[in-house]
């Protein structure tokens, strides 16, 4: 492995990030690089070179700026999505047991889900599957393998209530003890999803299958699939190979007032693309701001107070729309309409009082995916 420097800008953009997502203060390991052990090649605050070195030069204008953002502290980024993490389950579904697939890993399905939603600046929380979910629109679940009757009936509720849910295979296989649910392999999302799972197919590395959806086209997918037996829901995309052609691989359920959807495989990245796309537009979540591709925008609110983090990942210049009149607490700069970043470059922009927001649509919402 390589212990590569960070490009000028990059640690001052990245601490922006952290402030951006909710954190209060900025710290650093290590103050002073040591000339001895194990970390003698670590980054510092002051490296090697001293304060003469563009490090320190660095950290030193960070600090200065920080002092600026008092009005920012305690306040919160508000999401009307947020991804289920378990970590009960996590332990369950790797541990070291006979088990159908050991590539099947959370971290991967984690970030399945949460690159889309990051892409598209849509902010996301993560919550325990038995904990209130009344404040949110949409619940993704990458993989809840262990499942207490507290989570399944809060999962159900949620979307009873109104809510959309989006769920990836290899759920709702077992209880706290590890032991299979009764009814099929997703026995405890039966009703939920309106299908049951009779088998599946654990993929040797390098297999791969083909989805095909409603409005024929076709994805890529492989690592899992599930043969599902429709209870109630509906086949929106269907396998194209293997003994499972023909049969489903996503499904869509309507459960009281609200609706699951239930991928039994692991399709391409642009398949997820557009399906959560489908799911944000259909429970009305939307981005904080539509921005181009490499700029990061997140809203912290509070107390009648607002302000918009922009961060410009990409080594150009770029324009972003603003829906007003905001002024930048870093360089007290007023924008209206329009704001350009440079090159990692960061913008705090506090925003003009605008009529009050519902949580997760402040801009307009993005096109469905098919």
């Amino acid at each position: 492995s390589q212990n590569a420097p960070k490009r000028p800008g990059q640690m001052r953009l990245w601490s922006y990030q952290a402030l951006a997502r909710g954190a209060d203060g900025i710290m650093f390991f290590q103050w002073r690089a040591q000339r001895f052990g194990a970390h003698k090649f670590h980054g510092a605050m002051v490296p090697h070179g001293g304060t003469s070195s563009r490090v320190w030069r660095e950290v030193k204008k960070l600090g200065n700026e920080l002092a600026r953002l008092d009005p920012v502290l305690g306040l919160e980024v508000s999401a009307a999505a947020a991804i289920v993490l378990d970590w009960d389950s996590w332990w369950a579904l790797e541990l070291d047991t006979a088990k159908p697939s050991a590539d099947v890993r959370l971290l991967d399905q984690l970030h399945s889900y949460y690159l889309p939603l990051y892409s598209a600046n849509v902010a996301v929380d993560f919550v325990r599957p038995d904990g209130d979910l009344s404040s949110y629109r949409l619940v993704l679940v990458p993989n809840l393998y262990l499942v207490r009757e507290a989570a399944t009936a809060s999962l159900e509720r949620f979307v009873a209530e109104g809510g959309t849910l989006v769920m990836s295979f290899m759920s709702g296989m077992v209880d706290q003890r590890d032991h299979i649910h009764a009814g099929g392999y997703a026995g405890a999302f039966r009703e939920v999803l309106g299908l049951g799972v009779e088998d599946f197919d654990a993929y040797a590395p390098g297999r791969t299958n083909r989805i095909v959806t409603l409005d024929k086209k076709s994805y890529g997918c492989d690592l899992w699939s599930d043969l599902i037996e429709l209870d109630g829901a509906e086949a929106i995309a269907t396998y194209e190979e293997d003994f499972h052609a023909g049969l489903p691989a996503v499904a869509r359920h309507r459960f009281g007032e609200g609706t699951s959807y239930y991928l039994g495989t692991r399709p391409e990245e642009s398949y997820m693309v557009a399906l959560l796309d489908r799911a944000c537009t259909q429970a009305g979540v939307t981005a904080t701001l539509t921005a181009p591709a490499g700029v990061e925008v997140v809203r912290r609110e509070g107390g009648g107070r607002s302000f918009l983090f922009a961060l410009n990942h990409r080594s150009k210049p770029t324009e972003l729309r603003l829906p007003g009149t905001a002024r930048d607490l870093l360089t007290g700069e007023d924008w209206e309409g329009r704001l350009v970043l440079q090159p990692l470059g960061v913008a705090v922009l506090e925003e003009a009082p605008m009529a009050p927001r519902v949580p997760g649509t402040p801009a307009e919402a993005g096109t469905p995916g098919s």
